[in-house]
């Protein structure tokens, strides 16, 4: 079922359309977004104005990040039913099936955003639920790089950024070896080196994600980013707590291009000291203002590491039909497993649903769940249109 924009004014009409919205749920399978600034929330937690936990149970806590967001949305001069996507980040699966009911309700029937959960330990101690959006703003701004505001005083820290109409590059997650803190220096100049290999800089980036462990050293990823950052603002950063064997953090990031045109919608790019894969590009970029954003995709029953892996994989495909797209267009994912038998089916089964020439730029992340009970997988993915705008 295609859902269109149900707007305030008939000249957006066409800027979003939701695809398979559904209220049981709380989210749209996919939302098609075009011609729109995009907005990048950082990671809203729980906290009042002096960076305090605010509230004691979950439901207090939801009601906390949901004013923060709202706040954001009201001070960026755009509408709850602009919210194309929000990243979930909860305590566990009893809380996610909290949120999705109060999203249904908070966004109405009409205006679900596309919404993807992953169960982490949270930057707060005791905090259960916080979440990051991208929002699409129709404000006509002529901007060479991505912006950044706040709701507080701090400005050298942004709670959010908006990319000007242009390209978008994503860059597959980055990591380095060493103690916490040396690691993730390491891993940010690594980034840096990525961007000046494509022509940007350190000023293009409009959104970090960091996968760390342990969430309780956060501290320490904070104040190397700042010292990366110097003087300038700091992009939205979000944290999740993953389970790695041998390496304390992974980082990936969003930046801003200038349109570069041509024919293709999205492209994909090596990194000339860095090993290629079958399965993943180290860079792609979405060329044009027409992007594809997948909900978080479950396996639709139980079943084998190997089950889930190509359930989540047929629905993935469906959606993108729907949505315009196919596997050739992807351009982002982030893969969360909870287990060693998803994990290495995961990785047995992408060769033969990807183009080896054009896989997606991608994370994958072990964590402790995936915030659905009996799954041990979900898969959250951006695309490009399979064709350019006429």
């Amino acid at each position: 079922m295609l859902i269109g924009l149900f707007a305030s004014s008939a000249s957006s009409q066409s800027l979003l359309r939701r695809i398979e919205s559904d209220p049981a749920t709380g989210l749209s399978a996919a939302v098609v977004v075009e011609d729109c600034q995009l907005i990048h929330t950082s990671q809203i937690l729980p906290l009042d104005e002096q960076g305090r936990l605010n509230g004691g149970t979950t439901e207090e806590q939801l009601e906390q990040v949901l004013k923060q967001l709202d706040d954001t949305i009201t001070a960026c001069n755009t509408a709850r039913d602009r919210v194309i996507k929000l990243n979930v980040y909860v305590a566990d699966a009893p809380t996610r099936t909290l949120v999705s009911t109060r999203l249904a309700d908070w966004f109405g029937k009409d205006s679900l955003p596309a919404v993807s959960y992953v169960a982490t330990v949270l930057p707060v101690a005791e905090a259960v639920v916080a979440l990051d959006a991208v929002i699409a703003s129709e404000e006509n701004v002529d901007a060479k790089l991505p912006s950044f505001g706040t709701l507080k005083d701090d400005e050298l820290k942004a709670d959010w950024s908006v990319m000007p109409r242009g390209d978008v590059v994503y860059v597959s997650g980055q990591a380095e070896p060493g103690a916490l803190a040396e690691a993730t220096r390491a891993t940010l100049d690594s980034l840096l080196r990525t961007l000046r290999h494509m022509n940007l800089d350190q000023q293009h980036i409009a959104a970090i994600k960091c996968f760390l462990q342990p969430m309780s050293q956060v501290g320490i990823v904070d104040q190397e980013i700042k010292k990366f950052f110097g003087d300038t603002t700091l992009p939205p950063v979000s944290h999740v707590e993953w389970i790695s064997g041998s390496l304390p953090i992974e980082i990936e990031l969003i930046a801003y291009a200038p349109s570069a045109g041509g024919d293709e919608t999205v492209s994909f790019s090596a990194l000339p000291w860095l090993s290629t894969s079958p399965v993943f590009s180290r860079v792609a970029r979405i060329h044009g203002d027409r992007r594809v954003y997948v909900a978080g995709l479950y396996s639709t029953g139980d079943g084998s590491g190997e089950a889930q892996v190509r359930s989540s994989f047929r629905s993935l495909a469906e959606i993108l039909t729907k949505a315009g797209s196919d596997m050739r267009h992807l351009a982002k994912a982030t893969y969360y497993v909870s287990d060693d038998e998803a994990s290495s089916q995961l990785n047995a089964i992408r060769p033969s649903i990807y183009d080896p020439q054009r896989p997606p730029a991608a994370s994958k992340a072990v964590v402790k769940d995936v915030a659905s009970e009996r799954r041990s997988i979900t898969i959250d993915m951006i695309a490009a249109p399979a064709r350019p705008i006429p």
